[in-house]
């Protein structure tokens, strides 16, 4: 259960530090840290919206480095809204998939599974058909540098569900990777690779091998 969690808990935002990055949990910087432009964050928060929206499809490979110190390599697979493919590399047996409701984690050597809400996920901002992220999350920070910017967000109705933070390209707005507090402070910091944007993924990527059985007897 823990890496199903790879959304949802870890990286602390000390993993900036080897970005070059200095920030830390909101509650302890100086609100006026929290933005470097403040009086432009609607119109910056409308760019972003309407980039992210203009993605559908997403594939590449990504580096995750957990709050124990490990490091795991694997290939991730976006369709939005809602669908989400993370197959971890040899020798880690894991592979995780959002259908667009439920976030499940296979552990293929141990052969459990478990399942969590999507909507319980900050990520789940981020995969929704409309991402709105003005009217439906708290901005608590946006940073901009000369090639990258940082906008962190949390769920407005429920703290614990933790934190997350956005690295996008400054020019094209596009995800380099991410950062993910969950409520206790612990963290995962996920660094995307060799990105490209296809023009359609297969859909049985977004199913389990157990929902791809039971959709072909289905259709048998």
């Amino acid at each position: 259960m823990y890496k199903l969690l790879f959304f949802i808990a870890a990286f602390t935002l000390m993993a900036f530090d080897s970005l070059g990055e200095t920030p830390r949990k909101t509650a302890e910087l100086n609100p006026a840290a929290l933005f470097t432009d403040i009086k432009n964050l609607t119109s910056d928060l409308e760019l972003i919206n309407k980039a992210m929206n203009s993605t559908v499809y997403i594939s590449g490979r990504f580096v995750q480095y957990a709050p124990d110190g490990s490091v795991m390599f694997g290939n991730l697979f976006i369709k939005r809204p809602g669908k989400l493919r993370i197959e971890y590399d040899n020798p880690d047996s894991l592979l995780i998939v959002s259908d667009g409701i439920s976030l499940i984690q296979k552990d293929i050597k141990l052969g459990t599974t478990d399942r969590i809400s999507l909507s319980s996920t900050p990520i789940y901002y981020f995969l929704k058909k409309d991402i709105n992220l003005i009217k439906d999350v708290k901005v608590t920070s946006l940073i901009k540098k000369e090639n990258e910017w940082y906008i962190s967000i949390t769920d407005s109705t429920d703290d614990s569900i933790g934190d997350l933070t956005i690295i996008l390209d400054a020019i094209k707005l596009t995800i380099k990777g991410w950062n993910i507090v969950d409520g206790s402070g612990n963290a995962t910091y996920v660094k995307l690779t060799d990105i490209v944007y296809p023009n359609n993924l297969n859909p049985r990527l977004f199913l389990t091998r157990e929902e791809s059985r039971r959709s072909k007897k289905r259709n048998r």
